[in-house]
């Protein structure tokens, strides 16, 4: 009787480690095709996305700033820093901001910690666009939720620019000594020489992402209708040779013949020639 309990809890032993073998096997499978699914791809909110001087890429989404060191094939996962709505630099100082929903942070290790800056004079903590002066990287601008427009030049102290932004999703600044500011309100681009008084941007096509080239002052919009760049400050625009729809669009701020764009289905794709032809970056070496 002992033996065949010894025989039975042997079989059952064997069973048990055979099941436990197939479903570890199983999760690693899981997770490989996950790991595949993610290569090039991104998910989340699509809020934003930023070339670094260097080729570090950033993206920014509720769940926090991914990064991406091999041109946007593979990406961290989102590091939970806060609401990345925006995220900006200025060519002429190793400060990158993070500013959304209650965040407003700095890092100067081009994404890889936060640290908190603090809202000042502020009105309020809700940013829904956040940019830096290309030149003058002491110079922020916050849109706020139903507020509008507000400038600092001392992370301190705010004052009120104007209320046409309040329902912006997205803030940028070109280069400059009075910087030519855009917005892209209910989808819809707008402009403004130093933030006091704005208008449409001519027949801009309707937009979700937002870039202006910090050195060259060329626009990029990114919408359903695919890419679009203007070279005169938005009052004409030229078609980029994007396949489909885009989310997100962003310029190498060392060399704008670099673009990077995320489409509907958020797959990551570069272009080495100012966007006149495209690849997937998971099929880049």
């Amino acid at each position: 009787m002992v033996k065949g309990r010894g025989a039975g809890t042997r079989r059952a032993w064997l069973a048990g480690t055979g099941l436990a073998a197939l479903a570890a096997a199983t999760l690693s499978w899981r997770l490989q095709q996950q790991d595949a699914n993610r290569v090039g791809r991104l998910g989340g909110d699509f809020h934003a996305l930023r070339v670094l001087p260097g080729g570090r890429l950033l993206y920014g989404q509720h769940a926090g700033v991914s990064i991406s060191t091999d041109g946007g094939r593979t990406w961290s996962a989102p590091d939970g820093a806060g609401d990345a709505m925006s995220l900006t630099t200025s060519p002429v100082s190793p400060l990158v901001m993070m500013a959304g929903h209650g965040v407003l942070k700095s890092s100067r290790d081009s994404g890889a910690s936060w640290q908190e800056v603090g809202f000042g004079s502020l009105a309020s903590s809700d940013l829904h666009g956040f940019t830096v002066v290309p030149g003058a990287p002491d110079v922020w601008f916050a849109s706020i939720a139903g507020l509008g427009l507000y400038r600092t030049r001392n992370a301190r102290t705010w004052e009120v620019m104007a209320p046409d932004t309040a329902d912006a999703s997205a803030l940028a600044a070109g280069p400059g000594a009075v910087p030519r500011l855009y917005a892209l309100v209910g989808g819809r681009l707008i402009t403004s020489a130093g933030g006091t008084t704005w208008q449409p941007a001519g027949a801009a096509p309707s937009a979700t992402g937002l870039e202006v080239h910090p050195v060259s002052g060329d626009v990029y919009l990114a919408g359903p209708g695919g890419l679009s760049r203007s070279t005169d400050t938005g009052a004409t625009w030229q078609q980029l040779g994007f396949p489909g729809g885009a989310r997100l669009v962003a310029a190498d701020p060392e060399d704008e013949q670099r673009l990077y764009a995320v489409d509907l289905d958020g797959l990551v794709f570069r272009s080495l020639d100012a966007g006149r032809s495209w690849r997937p970056a998971a099929q880049e070496p």
